[in-house]
């Protein structure tokens, strides 16, 4: 059985692919002769080629999805297998992302003389809508059978799973595509408001395009997720995993472009010329990272806004690991990100104090010391944003946290290490040499290692506070409660029933046992009602059919 549906939807894929791409370029090349173009007469070989990739492709997926739809009418788990969806979803992911950069170079063409005062290619135009219609009718066909399928034997496990494959990788490059044009158009209308023009080569349409492009992808598949999934959906993983690569894409991007316009102003002010070749007009050099602050800055904001709103319930464990791992990452990477800033500022702080002591010429400290302000300050505001001392027992204990705190704890050893053979070495050098000497630029470097080692000595210190804090925080083995279940049981037929279990981490004389009857609810309304558990509880629903 299984052998059979990997041979007809492996098949089915294949011949797909070659369908597709055969009809698009043959449709193509048919224009060239619509429109007179002077390659046509040249394309008559190619015509033959698209055609034989029709006609021996159509027969052959025709076929063998026929067999596949028949099986699947007759069996309800032939209907629901894996690896049937796996092929709806597949096609569907493959031929709506394709159309979508169709449509994107489609509108370029047909925007140009609009933005850019340029002239349409009317053939070209014409067989990017022939490639969109032919992805559509793919895309379409498979959306419905896969909706018909759904609709008629449910999706769960792994089918529901592979859905959310496709509809949350579909949302992610929708939203990044949305995000990437918009932030150039801003960047270029930025540019020329302040400049009064921008690079004659440069078009607006190459933006606006793709940017409109991904709002149609992004916005079908979240319309059609707010219709009919939301429900499941919520508290899965993948669904909190597409929202966390998003913030995380949107804090790092508008974190670069904050950074970035925070050293060009602290380097004007420093007096510094062209800092990092921005130029002489830093309103114009702060275009491109302003319209990341503010593009992404915005998308930061309202992927949180339904990140919170998924987790308000209650999170799901899985979910909450996730979160976990993305707060813990985020924690790290500016951790690095200040750390450095300081170790730089006092890097350079100290050079200034030590030459001349030592009779040497300094470097001028008013660059370096704009960029580690810079990466101090931004790194530091992100790093109290997503850092907590003392969180919930759950967090506190989670693994995540622990590779961070050993991550910190193992890095700022390495450092203190390497900084401290530095700053022997710079002294030895003087005590070994033939002829010793103070005013030497090498000398420097004691300071300098000094400098790196004292901040490297201070955040490995607090993490071993937190590392400590942490262990003397996690309960007794003894004391951790048997695993508690709550059976929540509908009274209707049209809601399921599903089965919570909690491990909460207290005491053994607090574990109880709760039978609890539920009448006309939703899995959205349980979460509602378990919303008010303590902090360090946890539970998952499940399937009443898997209790039994």
């Amino acid at each position: 059985m299984i052998l059979r549906r990997l041979y007809l939807y492996v098949v089915s894929a294949a011949a797909l692919v070659l369908l597709a791409t055969g009809v698009i370029f043959l449709g193509g090349t048919i224009l060239l002769f619509v429109f007179n173009d002077p390659s046509a007469e040249s394309t008559r070989g190619q015509l033959a080629v698209f055609t034989a990739m029709t006609v021996v492709a159509l027969p052959v997926w025709a076929v063998h999805f026929w067999f596949a739809r028949r099986f699947a009418l007759r069996d309800p788990f032939e209907r629901a297998s894996a690896l049937r969806r796996l092929y709806l979803y597949w096609a569907c992911l493959s031929t709506s992302v394709t159309a979508m950069y169709a449509v994107g170079f489609a509108l370029i063409q047909l925007l140009q003389p609009y933005l850019d005062n340029q002239p349409t290619n009317w053939l070209t135009t014409a067989q990017l809508g022939w490639a969109v219609l032919v992805l559509v009718a793919f895309f379409a066909f498979h959306f419905r059978v896969a909706s018909a399928d759904r609709a008629a034997v449910g999706e769960e496990g792994a089918s529901s799973t592979l859905r959310r494959w496709y509809m949350y990788a579909a949302l992610l490059l929708g939203l990044l595509t949305i995000l990437a044009g918009g932030a150039m158009l801003l960047q270029l209308g930025w540019t020329k408001l302040v400049v009064g023009s921008i690079d004659k080569y440069t078009y607006l349409s190459a933006y606006a395009g793709p940017a409109l492009a991904g709002a149609l992808l992004w916005s079908f598949h979240s319309r059609a997720i707010a219709m009919n999934h939301i429900a499941e959906d919520r508290h899965s993983t993948l669904r909190a995993l597409q929202g966390f690569i998003a913030v995380a894409i949107s804090i790092a991007t508008a974190l670069f472009g904050a950074s970035q316009i925070l050293y060009y102003v602290l380097a004007r002010l420093l007096g510094v010329n062209n800092p990092g070749g921005a130029g002489d007009n830093v309103l114009a050099a702060a275009a491109g990272p302003g319209s990341l602050v503010l593009v992404y800055g915005v998308a930061w904001f309202l992927v949180q806004r339904r990140l919170a709103r998924d987790a308000g319930t209650q999170e799901a464990d899985r979910q909450a690991g996730v979160r976990r791992l993305y707060t813990n990452l985020a924690a790290l990477v500016s951790l690095a990100a200040w750390a450095i800033g300081a170790g730089g500022v006092l890097w350079t702080l100290a050079e200034q104090l030590e030459a001349p002591i030592i009779g040497v010429q300094a470097h001028d400290w008013k660059d370096p010391v704009s960029l580690y302000i810079t990466l101090l300050v931004v790194g530091l505001a992100v790093w109290l944003t997503n850092w907590r001392h003392a969180p919930w027992a759950a967090d506190r204990q989670s693994l995540s946290r622990k590779l961070y705190v050993w991550a910190a704890l193992l890095g700022s050893i390495l450092v203190v290490l390497g900084s401290g053979v530095g700053m022997i070495n710079a002294l030895l050098q003087q005590v070994f040499s033939a002829h010793p000497k103070l005013n030497d630029a090498n000398n420097l470097d004691f300071g300098h290692y000094l400098a790196v080692i004292v901040v490297a000595a201070a955040v490995g210190i607090y993490h071993w506070r937190v590392l400590r804090a942490d262990a003397g925080a996690r309960p007794a083995r003894s004391a951790v409660a048997p695993r508690a279940r709550v059976v929540v049981t509908p009274m209707s037929a049209a809601s399921p029933a599903v089965e919570t279990a909690a491990e909460p981490e207290v005491a053994a004389d607090h574990g109880r046992h709760y039978t609890l009857v539920v009448t006309d609810a939703t899995d959205d309304d349980v979460h509602q009602a378990l919303a008010a558990l303590p902090p360090q509880a946890s539970y998952k629903l499940t399937p009443a059919e898997q209790n039994r």
